[in-house]
């Protein structure tokens, strides 16, 4: 039987193809630095859940809290907030509610702090939340003339619902007066997933 050779075209084709992989393995191994961040992330992972918890206290603390049964407090904050004190300091959540979404819309920051899709459940039928318990946070940072840096997640807002043909219109308003205020504009249709949001001002310079 004929023996099969190797010819110069092969044996350089092969050499080609051996020199493209080493070269591309050269070329993907990863830096130092991108090991040092694998392994920096890796322990961050293998980490007790406890060593994490700090951080997670100290974002929440830096949050303004007003205890709104301490007089002192709510003084503190009306000052803190200027001319937005005009608002009204009150708790609560107001539901926006049709066949296919659940949605809570909180005094406090004027922002959607519960969003439940009705007609969905997990595998072990529990209820499909998209916003619970402050896995979401909306907020907007501005400056006011007497030069103080506001953050509305942290500002009264005043509920005020309505009707727009066959949709629920929630309006939530940040008040300087009754007639200049920050507003939030939700607006939900009868059978729908999607919810109309709008953000607008009237008299803040």
């Amino acid at each position: 039987m004929e023996e099969k050779k190797l010819d110069v075209k092969s044996i350089i084709g092969f050499v080609l193809i051996f020199v493209i992989l080493i070269g591309w393995f050269y070329l993907n191994q990863p830096t130092p630095e991108e090991l040092e961040a694998q392994k920096a992330q890796q322990e961050q992972v293998v980490a007790p859940v406890t060593e994490e918890r700090p951080d997670t206290t100290t974002t929440v603390l830096e949050q303004p809290q007003v205890d709104l049964k301490d007089s002192l407090a709510v003084a503190n904050y009306q000052k803190s907030v200027g001319d937005f004190s005009y608002t009204p300091v009150r708790e609560g959540v107001t539901v926006l509610e049709n066949d296919r979404l659940y949605l809570e819309i909180n005094n406090k920051g004027g922002q959607i702090t519960e969003a439940r899709m009705k007609q969905f459940v997990t595998y072990d039928s529990i209820p499909v939340y998209l916003v619970k318990e402050g896995n979401a946070d909306f907020g907007l940072s501005f400056t006011t003339t007497d030069n103080r840096v506001l953050q509305t997640n942290t500002l009264f807002f005043e509920p005020q619902l309505s009707q727009n043909g066959d949709n629920q219109v929630l309006s939530m308003r940040a008040k300087v007066s009754e007639n200049q205020f920050l507003e939030y504009r939700y607006e939900m249709k009868p059978d729908d997933y999607l919810l109309d949001f709008t953000i607008r001002s009237r008299g803040l310079n």
